[in-house]
């Protein structure tokens, strides 16, 4: 078997390796979305209504006629597509699990 380069350092446990790559794993969350978060996770009605209100203003836009100006069309892409950033982000915090600290090795508490 052969040992990828830059591995021959690293520590030889299994579990070592692991714990250096959860923190990469975990979506990174700004201030405001941890403090949404709380408020997310545990009220369904909250996130189906500010999903149904962001889902009803793209539909809103959808209708409306193009605009044959480039610009105007590409600025008008450009707020769809933020919402539906938006909206996906919205489903990620929802459906994340609330940050634990990750376990540091050393002794089990008393």
């Amino acid at each position: 078997m052969t040992t990828p380069p830059g591995f021959k350092t690293e520590p030889r446990r299994v579990m070592d390796a692991v714990r250096k790559m959860v923190p990469f794993m975990r979506q990174p969350f700004s201030p405001g979305e941890l403090a949404l978060g709380i408020h997310l996770r545990g009220n369904v009605a909250l996130y189906e209504s500010l999903t149904g209100i962001i889902k009803a203003r793209l539909e809103g836009r959808a209708s409306l006629p193009e605009p044959s100006d480039p610009l105007k069309c590409k600025s008008v892409l450009a707020r769809d597509g933020e919402l539906r950033w938006l909206l996906s982000r919205l489903e990620l915090i929802h459906q994340s699990p609330a940050l634990q600290p990750v376990e540091q090795p050393g002794e089990q508490p008393a």
